[in-house]
């Protein structure tokens, strides 16, 4: 029987939106937030809040693009150019303008320095944590164009296909060591994502036209790339900072003054180590305790449902529990309330957005939006 959702997926994508909302609660701890009153650093949560960082975002990337070939190929739900457009329109864009609407409303809002043009653009822009739908709807657009490319090429050169994905994979992974600047609605990030995106694309189709294997798998390859990607990140890290948290040495002077390119392959070695590392964990516990043809059961199937809604929704309760209640300063009050803060944070978003996920998912308007 022909598979109807694909089970690693539905295990990582859940686990990947669980490590950003984590990463998120981390954020006044690694200085990608300002810490509410009260909240004092920690390194443990510097250093926790890094690793989750390492590769958590692109992997949501990686992610679509090896469901967009499974959906396009497998299941052969390829359409034309324009139904296309407009359906990746409503699934990205018109969330993210009327989330990004009620988000600039409640805590970007100043009536005294209101302008229509800027508030129009950063709403446009993804404002906040949205500024990844914008980008995932041009990813979306140029694999649909790759895969039509790729499709064709299959049909009438089959011998070149595997070549030019592999030529086009180098290509992309170039092109994402650029930082473009200056464009509108995610066309600056889309560039560095559509690699990973494309990752995760090429990937499926490599292991679908494999041969399947009955042997259970290397758990060396796994345990490799995770290796690869600690120590990668590691000097990233140590790069980029003069001494890093916790640690009793300064950064070494052959790593002083990296020129921007070299940072930009660092990260590139420690994100794609990241995703691949994941990826291979996954497969490898699936091939040794499910059959190929198994399928997710109910809950990671509800788990995998509920992704989209608590990744655009859990920002509008974390942001107010962290800014906008004395919970912070409460749990400050004693050193093992902050120890536990970002953890009740993480529990309280999580329960929230979930609740707020399956409510809206109730409403037709709402499985418009996120359904």
């Amino acid at each position: 029987m022909k598979k109807t959702l694909l089970y690693e997926i539905s295990i990582i994508r859940p686990l990947i939106i669980f490590l950003l909302v984590a990463y998120h609660a981390l954020c006044v701890f690694t200085g990608g937030w300002n810490p509410p009153d009260g909240v004092s650093s920690n390194t443990v949560y510097w250093w926790l809040g890094h690793l989750i960082c390492g590769f958590r975002i692109e992997t949501i990337a990686f992610v679509g693009g090896y469901v967009f070939f499974f959906q396009c190929s497998e299941l052969g739900k390829r359409i034309g150019p324009l139904p296309f457009v407009w359906k990746k329109f409503k699934r990205l864009i018109i969330p993210c303008f009327i989330f990004g609407t009620i988000y600039f409303l409640l805590y970007r809002f100043n009536p005294a320095r209101f302008n229509w043009n800027v508030a129009f653009w950063r709403v446009a822009n993804g404002i906040g944590h949205l500024w990844f739908l914008p980008m995932l709807f041009w990813c979306f657009l140029a694999s649909w164009l790759i895969d039509q490319l790729l499709a064709l090429l299959q049909k009438r050169l089959p011998k070149a296909f595997k070549p030019a994905g592999w030529l086009l994979l180098a290509a992309l992974a170039v092109l994402s060591l650029a930082r473009i600047t200056g464009l509108k609605m995610g066309l600056s990030r889309a560039p560095y994502f559509i690699y990973y995106f494309y990752l995760g694309y090429w990937l499926r189709a490599c292991t679908t036209f494999r041969q399947p294997s009955q042997r259970h798998g290397s758990v060396a390859i796994p345990i490799a790339l995770w290796a690869i990607y600690l120590a990668s990140l590691l000097i990233h890290l140590q790069a980029t900072h003069l001494q890093l948290p916790g640690a009793g040495w300064l950064c070494p002077h052959w790593l002083r003054g990296c020129s921007k390119l070299a940072l930009h392959l660092m990260a590139f070695v420690h994100t794609t180590c990241g995703i691949l590392a994941l990826y291979a964990t996954v497969t490898l516990w699936l091939k040794r305790h499910r059959t190929c043809d198994a399928q997710p059961r109910p809950f990671l199937r509800q788990c995998s449902a509920l992704c989209y809604g608590v990744y655009v929704l859990h920002m509008f309760f974390m942001q107010p529990i962290y800014y906008h209640t004395p919970f912070p300063a409460w749990c400050c009050a004693s050193p093992l309330g902050l120890w536990l803060m970002p953890w009740m944070v993480l529990a309280a978003t999580l329960a929230l957005s979930i609740a707020a996920t399956w409510l809206l998912l109730k409403t037709r308007f709402g499985r418009f939006l996120i359904g």
